[in-house]
């Protein structure tokens, strides 16, 4: 059974499943871009204001998932991946929508020069994203727009990153499944 964390703002209660620090893997594909696997790294905390902070890293792996041995079928853990460089940094806040409980918005930077805010809904143990707005500077990557889904899924955090990109339409980006580390509490 999952509890709220004494020091959660109220604000953030719908939120509070995402709270932790979490760790997993992916595969990201695009045109232009080479199929990877990625080692995803996920920190959501809440300062005691009325939003939460995200932080998230990619980093590529030297390995691909589906050419390790599992000990488990259909299960990779991602201590059997070895990082080989960084591919991607996003950083900002997650918050409810003063206006309507389970809806929500996030502001997103990434280093690549781009900035994007983001609309949704939240209903425990699920969240979806698509971006309102996308601003990037004069040398930033041309992502025009992107979504986001998150879903917790028998204790993992799962997501799919969609994103319309470099004259491409919208389609899938990246996708993965991240455990928690430890929680934020």
């Amino acid at each position: 059974m999952f509890e709220i964390p004494d020091n959660l703002a109220p604000e953030t209660y719908p939120m509070a499943w995402l709270v932790g620090t979490w760790r997993g893997y992916g595969m990201l594909g695009y045109p232009g871009i080479d199929d990877a696997a990625i080692i995803c790294d996920l920190e959501i905390h809440n300062d005691g204001g009325p939003y939460l902070t995200v932080t998230s890293t990619w980093t590529l792996a030297n390995e691909n998932p589906d050419d390790i041995d599992k000990e488990l079928p259909g299960s990779v853990g991602v201590s059997q991946l070895t990082e080989n460089r960084r591919w991607q940094v996003a950083s900002g806040y997650l918050r409810q929508s003063p206006e309507k409980e389970g809806d929500v918005e996030a502001m997103i930077a990434t280093p690549d020069g781009r900035v994007a805010l983001y609309i949704g809904t939240v209903k425990a143990p699920r969240m979806t994203l698509i971006s309102d707005a996308m601003v990037r500077s004069a040398t930033g990557a041309e992502v025009n727009a992107s979504s986001l889904q998150v879903g917790l899924v028998e204790s993992d955090l799962l997501f799919a990153y969609d994103m319309a990109a470099f004259g491409e339409e919208m389609q899938s980006y990246a996708a993965g499944r991240l455990s928690r580390v430890r929680e934020d509490m």
